[in-house]
């Protein structure tokens, strides 16, 4: 059985937006509910994702306020849309699905989180390969929707043959920790036996797991970090967020060495 939660606590009581606080919102007032859900739906779709986000951010209100202020960031680095190139609808996008991701690990769905963290990984690395090459035209079809074969890998390859030779070709070439990254992530996004819903779980329903809540952690700090470094190669003039600097300086993430390299190389970073 279900309790509430003392009134006391700031998660007990719901909040909605008023109509004036959208953006193409008026000072109109909410029409009444016209369907309204029954009280036993609600409790079936909701009580397990809401169980979960208690226990979650009773004790893990650290990694939770990063994550936080990493997206809040990402907001930031995508830039003005007066000055629109080619990675800022794909950094946009990514966004979504960063924000998506803190959604979703909140709630114990650690395989959702897992898979939208990965295509924010892909959205950015596509970015990257558009800004450097706007006109390839495999490039201006997946713009227009219309070539499903231009991913990851495929943009991978590219930028690697493109900087072949430089001292950042390392980055992009096969068996390095962004494609490292990129495999493992698909993993999950695939469910496969191993990194599936149940693997994560260890139950039949999302709950609070420890070790899958610092999967979906780490995996979100390498995808901000690697990220990072695909944006300053498509925008060579991008400054890294203060606060995101952090990304480079957590020597217990699991591609430090790695990303620090990069990291140094990219943006000139002292040693």
């Amino acid at each position: 059985m279900t309790k509430p939660l003392p009134i006391t606590d700031f998660r007990a009581v719901r909040h909605i937006l008023e109509p004036h606080d959208f953006a193409l919102g008026d000072d109109k007032d909410d029409p009444p509910p016209s369907d309204q859900i029954e009280p036993k739906i609600w409790s079936g779709i909701l009580n397990l994702p809401d169980d979960v986000a208690v226990r979650i951010s009773d004790h893990n209100g650290t990694r939770l306020r990063l994550l936080y202020s990493l997206w809040g960031d990402w907001i930031v680095a995508v830039g003005a849309p007066g000055r629109r190139d080619e990675l800022f609808s794909c950094m946009l996008d990514a966004n979504d699905c960063l924000q998506c991701a803190n959604f979703d690990l909140l709630h114990g769905f650690y395989r959702a989180a897992i898979s939208n963290l990965r295509t924010a990984f892909e959205l950015v690395m596509i970015g990257t390969f558009g800004n450097l090459r706007p006109t390839d035209p495999q490039y201006a079809r997946w713009k227009q929707g219309d070539d499903e074969r231009l991913g990851f890998s495929h943009c991978r390859n590219q930028l690697f043959n493109m900087y072949k030779g430089t001292k950042v070709a390392w980055l992009f070439a096969k068996g390095t920790f962004p494609a490292a990254t990129y495999a493992d992530l698909c993993r999950f996004t695939h469910a496969r036996p191993d990194a599936s819903d149940g693997a994560l779980w260890q139950s039949n329903g999302p709950v609070y797991n420890g070790k899958a809540i610092l999967k979906v952690f780490e995996f979100s700090l390498d995808v901000y970090s690697i990220s990072y470094l695909l944006v300053k190669v498509g925008r060579p003039d991008f400054v890294l967020p203060e606060d995101s600097q952090i990304l480079f300086e957590l020597e217990w993430m699991t591609h430090h060495a790695d990303s620090l390299k990069a990291y140094r190389q990219l943006y000139g970073a002292g040693s």
